[in-house]
């Protein structure tokens, strides 16, 4: 019976030891701003299923009233709520910069023929050629910044060098940007599904949505997978809020969302995020 005892002891002290090593090689991977989020991943976790329904951004009228502090919270919690399942979650993209998340359950998956916009290129067409890689779809690029003229890239990557906007206009740059409609009619698209828009225009992706929501120039958007600057660029918290709403309202659902670890890091949230949704009224 002693012995058994002493056994007993023994594996205890064994697995204490054995656990505490594991995690101490666990920690020492892990930079001082991965394990501070990983404990904040712990503390905001999702409430159960039962009481995990969608969070609501409160109306322009009671927004306008709020302050900074009140539009980061709420941004910060509605951000964090998934409020549809994706089961086959792809990463499209090479990592840390210009990857997104794409749906590819079997009703959102592209299929050729399909459609790609890519807004924001930065002279990376990792996303754009992985996309056709894996969907088969014809992919659009656009990015005024680049010093390269609008031209084929490849068989079914084509480069445009507008900018995204709420305005057909040209800026102080020089640069021409357009608004998605005027886009899909340049391009012969104004009938067509756009299987996935994916955006990243920093911080105009603000000014962007709050003309093409309400314009219903989304309605026949499939997947849209946008990097959100919050409080940054000239557009106020609230109405970034808005726009947020007016998404949801319109059908587009969040399945993902990334935080940016090295940009944009206040307090304890993130206003650096990537955001993927799926439009769950258009099938």
């Amino acid at each position: 019976m002693k012995q058994a005892h002493l056994l007993l002891v023994g594996l205890a002290v064994l697995v204490f030891f054995g656990a505490a090593y594991i995690y101490g090689l666990d920690k020492q991977t892990l930079s001082p701003v991965e394990i501070f989020w990983m404990q904040k991943d712990k503390q905001n976790a999702l409430p159960k299923a039962e009481e995990s329904r969608d969070y609501m951004i409160p109306s322009d009228v009671e927004l306008k009233n709020m302050s900074n502090t009140q539009w980061k919270q709420i941004y910060w919690k509605y951000i964090n709520r998934l409020q549809t399942l994706c089961k086959d979650v792809v990463r499209v993209g090479k990592l840390k910069d210009g990857e997104k998340e794409i749906c590819a359950d079997e009703r959102y998956r592209p299929r050729a023929p399909c459609i790609i916009y890519s807004f924001g290129i930065n002279n990376d067409f990792s996303f754009d050629h992985e996309a056709v890689k894996m969907f088969g779809c014809d992919v659009f690029c656009f990015d005024p910044s680049m010093k390269m003229e609008s031209k084929r890239i490849s068989d079914h990557v084509w480069f445009y060098n507008w900018g995204l906007s709420g305005e057909n206009t040209v800026d102080k740059q020089g640069w021409k940007m357009k608004t998605l409609r005027t886009i899909r009619n340049d391009l012969g698209h104004s009938n067509k599904t756009i299987d996935i828009l994916k955006m990243d225009i920093e911080t105009f992706e603000w000014n962007s949505m709050l003309q093409m929501i309400p314009a219903g120039d989304l309605d026949d958007v499939r997947q849209f997978a946008v990097e959100a600057h919050f409080m940054h660029g000239n557009i106020p918290g609230n109405s970034q809020l808005s726009a947020l709403r007016q998404l949801y309202d319109r059908g587009f659902r969040i399945f993902m969302r990334d935080r940016n670890l090295y940009f944009g890091i206040e307090g304890s949230m993130t206003t650096l995020n990537e955001i993927s949704l799926i439009n769950v009224l258009y099938s």
